[in-house]
């Protein structure tokens, strides 16, 4: 449920991509394997559920992700 609404959150969002993986570990195919373990959140998915990834950092649940999303949109542009 958390997973859809983050999302719902972040949809339209061009700078953020959605990646999406079975939540039955067993129902992985290889090529989730690798990228999960290439961005560090193997461990956590085994866990928890939705990691934001981005520019190395990592943000992991839905209230966390949520904050994220709602600081960042605060935030003024820099130029």
């Amino acid at each position: 449920m958390k997973c859809q609404e983050v999302k719902e959150l972040i949809s339209g969002k061009e700078d953020i991509e959605i990646v999406t993986f079975p939540h039955d570990l067993s129902q992985w195919n290889e090529a989730e394997f690798t990228l999960a373990k290439t961005y560090d959140v193997f461990e956590d998915l085994q866990k928890t559920a939705p990691i934001l990834w981005r520019d190395g950092e990592k943000k992991i649940g839905y209230l966390r992700i949520r904050k994220w999303l709602q600081d960042t949109a605060a935030a003024p542009t820099k130029y």
